[in-house]
């Protein structure tokens, strides 16, 4: 594995193909094993805000609240990007936002609010706009349908502002996650809502993974993090050193993760952690990808 020649941020994971995302906007599509395919490009005009890998595709969203612009696209992984262009672009001739991103996009959509918590499964994209509502598109950007925004009476104090940060498919529903604590399981089908609950947590939620065996894993904003078997399930808090910042399922219902400055672990209830010198953004093909775009070991690879 070769360094990236640019600051990670996180990975939108795929199979075979995942897709790294820089910190000045910078998308690099990468095979299982972390070696890049094809070459680095910028199809948006800064960092894009959330991302999916779904059937082939990238779908990514961006928003800049200073233009009050916003738009999403879809790219063939099989195809080159290219680069977009420029947030000179929107602001010199008052383009919409999805003008700025490359021909090579097989769609693009302006987006009037701000696009959080994008998902894809079997094609369809799911996506939140912050208070407005939940939607469901089809592979060609055709709405299948759209739901209000999750309200959880418990956290209306933060309802203005409470954002969502990750939307996962599972086999019961599409589950939305707020930063505040809020979980909304819903319909793939039509969106209605089949479950909903809030958690108590000591940090706001920064992202979620799942995994069928293992459950639930709630990273936090700082030194906390949490698990769940279920969406039912008592919630387990982990104390740690830092902010866990990806986490995958391991066998026999375990989880391992890196974050910052360090690498944890957690096998039949016992929690181990061990320090690294640097940040650990994401685990992919049994190596840590870092804040600096090396790759390194975890300190519990198998």
């Amino acid at each position: 594995m070769q360094e990236l020649g640019f600051n990670p941020t996180r990975v939108d994971k795929g199979d075979p193909v995942s897709v790294i995302i820089g910190s000045m906007g910078e998308i690099l599509k990468v095979d299982l094993e972390g070696r890049a395919v094809g070459k680095i490009s910028f199809p948006f005009p800064t960092q894009p805000s959330f991302g999916a890998v779904s059937s082939g595709r990238w779908i990514g969203a961006w928003v800049d609240r200073g233009l009050k612009k916003a738009c999403m696209g879809a790219i063939s992984l099989e195809s080159e990007s290219g680069d977009g262009r420029g947030r000179d672009f929107l602001r010199t001739w008052n383009n919409s936002a999805s003008e700025v991103l490359p021909d090579s996009y097989l769609w693009t959509r302006n987006i009037e609010g701000e696009p959080m918590g994008v998902s894809s499964k079997s094609g369809k994209v799911t996506f939140g706009v912050l208070n407005t509502g939940i939607y469901m598109v089809d592979e060609d950007a055709s709405e299948i349908w759209r739901v209000p925004y999750p309200r959880w009476p418990e956290l209306q104090e933060f309802s203005n502002v409470d954002s969502i940060v990750d939307i996962v498919h599972t086999p019961e529903g599409i589950t939305i996650w707020s930063e505040s604590g809020g979980i909304s399981l819903v319909s793939e089908h039509d969106g209605n809502t089949l479950m909903s609950r809030t958690l108590r947590l000591p940090e706001r939620i920064i992202g979620v993974r799942h995994d069928v065996e293992s459950g639930w894993m709630i990273m936090m904003s700082g030194r906390y993090a949490g698990m769940m078997k279920s969406l039912d399930s008592e919630l387990e808090i982990l104390k740690l050193p830092g902010p866990m910042m990806d986490s995958i399922g391991t066998s026999g219902g375990n989880w391992i993760w890196t974050g910052w400055r360090h690498d944890g672990k957690v096998e039949n209830g016992a929690i181990e952690i061990q320090e690294r010198g640097d940040i650990g953004i994401s685990i992919l093909g049994g190596k840590v990808l870092t804040n600096s775009g090396c790759w390194s070991s975890h300190s519990f690879s198998e």
